[in-house]
């Protein structure tokens, strides 16, 4: 549910004295005239020698059609990334796609407009990088209307992407320091007022597990986007202090349990958002899977567990032997996407048995948490520190089987 994540300042001349400038600022101008294509803008007191980086791209080059630049009002036919070019205002095009008009899966992690009065930009394949530029800020804006431009500091290449969505939002929700912004496309109003407490609450226990108040982001955006049942893409995707996720529909209305799975795909992408450590793959999917499921326990929502999950999907999944150790090398050695549904299937169902163990010890996944580890930075294996934690708290017999079960 989770998918897996630019610099701009002139040139290669700065001096000392201009270390403290202001960020540049790229603005995304947009129109509801207009509003599935926007206007980016970077505008320089006076022309620079520029030498673009190619944007982050998840689609691959050959699926990316070029960015077509204006250099001080003139098309330029090409630009070739990292040669230089001396121009005061640069302009392209951004396009939006209308989430009502077609059936928009979030985690493809397009650029979406809603008629509602919201924009969301991700930075894949529309944001270019400027060699020598330490701070870049995104900004989006509604032309002739009364709303505050709405900027964000671009992420570094290591960092999760940026996810800018600005217009008319639905609501605002304080939990504690942090303040949740939702944007919802939802033609028909089946999500109501009375759901969304579901998710502060679900923020709050988060926030507890994973990261101290002061290391919390302030504002975290969150755009809910429907889409009809059938078509089987209910899925959300976190960027830098933002997510995305899509809620199921039948007829324009929402049951319970599409209202509970909306919250586990929001509680996925929150772990994912406020999780500081670095884990392999899988373990970061299936233990954001499993504590999506957790943190509808603490508000009070219910829906099938991992385990029965699992019991159902391993029936039909010509993958279900593979344990979760091979199910990771398949997909990021072997680039085999067809086992990857393993980490939020059977993890989710291993973090769920490994709690349920614990609990009966005494203790929790939740005090445990912090020391999970992998056993090096590119091996998927568990710790022999964390195998051993387990082996102490429950018994060695009860964690053989554990692994036997779903990780070898």
């Amino acid at each position: 549910m989770h998918l897996p994540f630019l610099f701009l300042i002139p040139s290669l001349f700065i001096k000392p004295a201009l270390a403290e400038n202001p960020p540049v600022q790229i603005i995304i101008d947009v129109s509801t005239t207009t509003p599935m294509s926007g206007t980016a803008t970077v505008t320089f007191p006076a022309p620079q020698g520029l030498r673009l980086l190619k944007p982050r791209t998840i689609r691959g080059d050959a699926k990316t059609p070029p960015i077509q630049f204006f250099c001080d009002g003139i098309q330029k036919a090409s630009i070739t990334y990292g040669k230089q070019l001396s121009c005061r205002e640069l302009q392209w095009t951004v396009t939006f796609q209308n989430v009502q008009t077609a059936p928009h899966a979030i985690a493809n992690q397009q650029n979406l407009y809603s008629p509602s009065g919201w924009w969301s930009l991700t930075e894949w394949d529309d944001i270019p990088r400027f060699e020598g530029i330490s701070a870049t800020e995104i900004c989006g804006k509604v032309l002739n209307k009364a709303q505050a431009i709405k900027c964000s500091a671009l992420p570094t290449q290591n960092e999760p992407p940026l996810i800018l969505t600005w217009g008319k939002t639905t609501k605002t929700l304080e939990t504690g320091q942090t303040t949740l912004t939702l944007f919802k496309d939802d033609p028909t109003s089946a999500l109501k007022a009375e759901n969304l407490p579901a998710l502060q609450q679900q923020l709050a226990y988060l926030k507890a597990l994973l990261a101290p108040e002061e290391r919390t982001p302030n504002n975290i955006d969150l755009v809910w986007v429907a889409i009809n049942k059938k078509l089987g893409q209910i899925a959300g995707a976190a960027g830098k202090q933002a997510f995305l996720a899509n809620f199921a529909v039948t007829d324009g209305a929402a049951t319970d349990d599409s209202i509970a799975k909306l919250h586990w795909v929001s509680g996925h992408e929150l772990f994912h958002l406020l999780a500081t450590q670095s884990y392999p793959l899988w373990i970061s999917e299936s233990l954001a899977q499993y504590y999506g499921y957790k943190s509808l326990e603490q508000a009070g929502l219910q829906s099938e567990t991992p385990m029965e999950q699992w019991q159902n999907f391993q029936e039909r999944y010509p993958h279900a032997a593979t344990g979760l150790y091979e199910a990771h090398t398949k997909v990021t050695r072997d680039n085999n996407p067809s086992y990857y549904p393993l980490f939020y299937m059977k993890g989710a169902a291993f973090w769920q048995a490994v709690d349920q163990k614990l609990q009966k010890a005494g203790t929790s996944l939740d005090k445990v948490l912090p020391q999970i580890e992998a056993a090096a930075a590119n091996d998927a294996a568990l710790s022999s520190r964390t195998i051993g934690l387990l082996k102490t708290t429950l018994s060695e017999q009860v964690v053989s089987t554990l692994q036997q079960q779903y990780l070898h």
